[in-house]
């Protein structure tokens, strides 16, 4: 689970459906991402970089198969 991201939509007082919305996917995608069904794009990276103000390392951080300085 992309622990990070769930972490910053809450501190940021954003619904799951709410965060959706500002990426513009369907709330069933966005539940794909989290529990990493599918990959998130690296356009929605980058908008939840910039939303949240922390890096796209930081936001993947304890994704599978994510290693963060090799």
């Amino acid at each position: 689970m992309l622990n990070s991201i769930e972490a910053e939509r809450a501190r940021n007082r954003l619904t799951k459906e709410e965060l959706s919305r500002k990426l513009g996917v369907s709330i069933k995608t966005y539940y794909n991402w989290i529990n990493e069904d599918t990959d998130v794009p690296s356009s929605a990276l980058i908008a939840m970089s910039k939303l949240f103000g922390k890096s796209v390392d930081y936001l993947l951080e304890g994704a599978s198969g994510f290693r963060n300085g090799g």
